[in-house]
């Protein structure tokens, strides 16, 4: 029982007797505690109460909530009151950077963080990691993103886990990628990412492409060996050799979804009027294309053939027009060109796909800032055609291409 009550697992009041505290203020907490419950069992229903967002109604001796900063003091202050151990697990984190707000949220995350052994675990792992490069607030910041880290063996677990990255990462690459991908620390290395990256490597992709996986997308590498086996497989049978930059951007997808899924956002892009070659084909050009949902792909569709009067095979031509958003940019940069048309200040637009693909600086430099002398209010109009797409509260509305209107 102590040494569950040490690990932080019992650390919840009964539901009675939580109900009780609240009820009942005149009966205080230390004589239900000291009546009720095993005084080893002390320390861990103080951390939890004391360490609580929200303030239990009850006695005015009881601190105030956890909302400003002296409130936190007090409630750290508590707990190094308590235990000797909790006392030095939070003057270790102090003294490597970690604010009281910080402490706190790791507490809340992990109480048993504060039966750490400081001087023999934890203390070696954060030098280490300091070591490493995270240092000032990267140190903190990391550990909250995921505090297991802390409960990993140094020797056993996180060395290994730097030195089966080095290979493909520098130092500043590194710390980017933990940084964004804190897991690559504290997943399974033998079970998960050492079998996937040497399937990758045995399938002929260049180590470099590798490095570019563990930054951008390294939930690739985090997959099944099973399924890993699968995407390779079915990159290769559709066309692209390992050796291709767009390998690992069409791996990503293929991993990103089922067997049946990716089979059925084939049937959806078939039904709005592509054949299946020139589905393929495109993935083969251009794999992000295929990332993007089925209700975006018909959103997009619709409103590049109903509303622009663009034809499919234009759209397959400019493969890159499914990267965007008809809310953020097509429907924006639509309006402008067709009031710029209807004021004869360009010529009827046939090949109006040529403006969605331009870069903003292009777009505004060609299309608002040469006209800006004529049509003054243009680039308020081309704001406020995103803006309008907003309700009161900020959120963004379901876009229906159907009843898009030119309105002014």
């Amino acid at each position: 029982m102590v040494s569950n009550v040490l690990s932080g697992r019992v650390l919840g009041i009964q539901p009675a007797m939580h109900k009780l505290l609240q009820v009942k203020p005149l009966i205080t907490s230390q004589t239900l505690w000291r009546a009720t419950i095993p005084s080893t069992n002390l320390l861990s229903l103080i951390q939890k109460r004391f360490l609580q967002t929200q303030a239990i109604p009850s006695s005015a001796s009881e601190p105030p909530p956890l909302g400003s900063a002296p409130s936190l003091s007090k409630r750290l202050q508590i707990l190094q009151t308590n235990s000797p151990n909790s006392s030095s697990v939070l003057n270790c984190l102090k003294s490597h950077g970690f604010e009281d707000t910080q402490i706190a949220k790791l507490v809340g995350k992990r109480p048993d963080i504060l039966n750490c052994k400081v001087h023999t675990k934890l203390v070696p792992k954060l030098r280490y990691l300091i070591e490493k490069g995270f240092t000032g607030k990267l140190l903190p910041d990391l550990i909250l993103s995921n505090p297991l880290i802390l409960f990993r063996g140094l020797d056993s677990h996180i060395k290994p886990s730097f030195e089966f990255l080095r290979p493909f990462l520098n130092g500043e690459e590194m710390l980017v990628a933990i940084k964004r991908s804190s897991w690559l620390l504290t997943i399974s290395r033998n079970a998960i990412l050492q079998p996937n990256v040497d399937l990758l490597i045995r399938a002929g992709i260049p180590a470099s492409r590798i490095s570019k996986l563990l930054i951008l997308q390294p939930r690739v590498i985090s997959q099944s060996n099973d399924r890993m086996v699968y995407a390779i497989k079915t990159v290769k049978q559709i066309g692209l050799e390992p050796k291709v930059p767009r390998f690992i951007h069409a791996l990503r997808v293929i991993c990103s979804m089922s067997e049946s899924n990716w089979k059925k956002k084939v049937e959806v892009f078939m039904s709005l009027g592509w054949s299946k070659e020139e589905v393929l084909n495109t993935f083969k050009k251009d794999p992000p294309c295929l990332a993007c949902s089925e209700n975006k792909l018909r959103c997009l569709m619709d409103f590049y053939v109903n509303t622009m009067k663009s034809d499919v095979k234009t759209i397959i031509a400019y493969s890159k027009l499914l990267h965007y958003s008809v809310e953020k940019r097509v429907h924006a940069r639509y309006i402008v060109l067709k009031v710029l048309e209807s004021m004869k200040l360009i010529k009827e637009y046939k090949k109006i796909v040529w403006a969605i693909v331009l870069s903003e600086k292009k777009f505004l430099e060609a299309y608002i800032t040469k006209h800006i002398d004529k049509v003054p209010e243009l680039l308020d109009m081309y704001h406020g055609a995103v803006k309008r797409r907003k309700t009161i509260r900020g959120k963004r509305e379901k876009f229906d291409p159907k009843s898009a209107s030119l309105a002014l």
